[in-house]
């Protein structure tokens, strides 16, 4: 046997094995790029369903992998405008106006103090609990003086103001077994959370 009759084969057998992994790498970008579609899809017709206000993009977690689980990462943005909604049902009140203020999410009511109404800010917090994100009042403004929104509603006995204490917690319902919240941050722009949502 010849050196040349011996190298073709070897030589063969390297063309076939980078022939083979150049096609399971084409076939892997195209099945993720395909998969990304469908899910980007997903998310459209879901987004088409939220109210105003609220976005939803998917994260740069591999298409295949997300697939595999059956759960798409999302990160969700939420307006003021939004939750202003979301909290006015929680709590029945109707004059309530969520703001964002350099970071902070400020809820702005009316309430009846002393005889006369007055606009209070209320300062929320925002945390990841249990598969929801819930928004808490923490601390209320009134006439340059802070102070304790629970104390504040002990005083006032008022029990929407205390349900803010507590707590507003969403999503609710259905939507709470097709999409687990994991993060929640407030921003400039309102609110951002981090959730994973059944693809299935």
């Amino acid at each position: 046997m010849t050196r040349t009759s011996s190298y073709r084969p070897r030589h063969r057998w390297i063309i076939a094995v980078i022939s083979v992994v150049g096609g399971l790498a084409l076939l892997g970008v195209v099945g993720e790029l395909v998969l990304r579609g469908v899910i980007d899809d997903r998310i459209a017709s879901a987004e088409a369903d939220l109210p105003a206000g609220v976005t939803v993009t998917r994260d740069n977690t591999p298409a295949l992998w997300q697939v595999a689980t059956g759960e798409a990462t999302v990160s969700v943005r939420v307006s003021p405008e939004a939750l202003t909604d979301t909290a006015r049902t929680a709590t029945d009140l109707p004059g309530l106006q969520v703001a964002s203020e350099a970071g902070d999410l400020v809820a702005r009511l009316p309430l009846s103090i002393a005889g006369s109404e007055q606009t209070v800010d209320v300062l929320l917090s925002v945390a990841a609990e249990g598969g929801q994100a819930v928004l808490r009042a923490d601390t209320v403004r009134l006439a340059g003086l802070s102070m304790p929104v629970a104390t504040l509603a002990e005083q006032l006995g008022d029990d929407q103001l205390n349900q803010l204490v507590e707590g507003v917690a969403f999503p609710e319902g259905q939507d709470r077994q097709q999409v687990a919240i994991s993060s929640a941050r407030t921003t400039d722009d309102g609110l951002e959370l981090g959730a994973e949502v059944a693809m299935w």
